[in-house]
């Protein structure tokens, strides 16, 4: 497995964060397995994801170079694999809003180092899982093409790894693996690809919505304790007032 790093954006101590649903956290813990959804699943929320169009949005594109791209657009999204996090140092008010789908939600706080070494089990399985910073502005990987700026030059990871400036709050680290590199026994299902990890390397504390109500930190530890883990498990402080 080879993990690379992009643009010198994150460190191995930066902070990241994932913000789930009380159920697929009781799913991680049952199935100790991190799941990579298909990027085509993501584009019910933004059909820009994996997109080559938006990069050559200014350019004199033909009728050859259209029906190129929009195969593309179906190609690559279908057969590419993404794990999407938040790096930043603290919790995110609008992302608590955004990704949980009630106030019981939880945040899994990680590390880029803590992450990468619970993805170690795969080292030698010829696995290549990308790690970079999500670029946006489409614009901003256009200007680095100053030369033969009109060609269908641009990688699967430009498109991958560049979003709209509109979802800049969203500060994400991406992991992404293409499904030619996969080999037996990693096998995809129609959603996506469930990759099993080392929980215990990659979580460094739970954090529960600072909306949820008071008896769920209890059920939280209590359904952690039942899956063998002793994580670090505390309510966010995020909307309480200091006194």
């Amino acid at each position: 497995m080879a993990i690379l790093s992009y643009m010198g954006r994150f460190s191995e101590e930066s902070i990241i964060w994932r913000y789930i649903d009380f159920s697929k956290y009781v799913d991680l813990l049952d199935s100790k397995r991190l799941f990579f959804p298909r990027l085509s699943v993501l584009q019910k929320h933004d059909p820009y994801e994996g997109s080559f169009i938006p990069l050559l949005f200014r350019q004199n594109i033909n009728q050859s170079m259209k029906k190129s791209l929009k195969k593309s657009d179906k190609i690559l999204p279908n057969s590419t694999f993404v794990s999407c996090w938040y790096l930043n140092d603290s919790e995110s008010a609008a992302l608590w809003k955004l990704f949980p789908k009630s106030n019981e939600g939880i945040a899994i706080k990680s590390t880029v180092g803590k992450l990468k070494q619970s993805l170690a089990l795969w080292i030698g399985n010829n696995i290549n899982i990308i790690l970079r910073a999500v670029v946006y502005g489409h614009e901003k990987v256009r200007g680095q093409k100053t030369n033969n700026a009109e060609s269908l030059s641009f990688s699967g990871d430009a498109a991958i790894f560049t979003k709209r400036q509109c979802f800049e709050h969203e500060k994400e680290l991406r992991l992404a693996i293409y499904s030619h590199d996969l080999t037996a026994p990693v096998r995809p299902n129609r959603y996506g690809l469930p990759l099993e990890v080392d929980l215990d390397a990659m979580i460094s504390e739970i954090i529960i919505s600072p909306e949820a109500p008071h008896w769920i930190k209890d059920l939280v530890e209590r359904v952690t304790k039942k899956y063998g883990f002793s994580f670090k498990i505390k309510q966010s402080r995020l909307n309480k007032l200091p006194f």
